[in-house]
């Protein structure tokens, strides 16, 4: 069934078609925002989508699911919930200093 049912499965964080309608269209370029990303549960995503999610607050107890709930297992989002917090709070951190100098230098 999940061979049928996989080709019109659509991305739950963006509600777009998760594969192009044309097979040969499918990327194998990890990297690619449209790539297709399995996880343990056996949902799939687009790779910008759960990136993008497995990067956002909260993190405590670790990512869900959007469809199952089930906590998301993958080999590249594997930090701790408390190191994806410290991650993003120097990149907020960064990203202020970058703000404060720019505005200085326009002075």
């Amino acid at each position: 069934d999940c061979i049928k049912f996989y080709p019109v499965t659509e991305c739950s964080i963006c509600q777009t078609q998760a594969f192009p309608p044309d097979p040969s269209n499918v990327t194998q370029d990890i990297r690619h925002e449209q790539y297709v990303e399995y996880v343990y549960c056996s949902h799939i995503f687009h790779h910008k989508c759960l990136d993008q999610y497995m990067k956002t607050p909260p993190f405590k107890g670790g990512k869900k699911c959007t469809i199952c709930g089930k906590r998301i297992f993958h080999e590249k989002w594997k930090e701790s919930p408390a190191l994806a917090e410290q991650r993003r709070a120097l990149k907020q951190a960064k990203e202020r200093e970058l703000s404060e100098v720019t505005d200085f230098m326009e002075m």
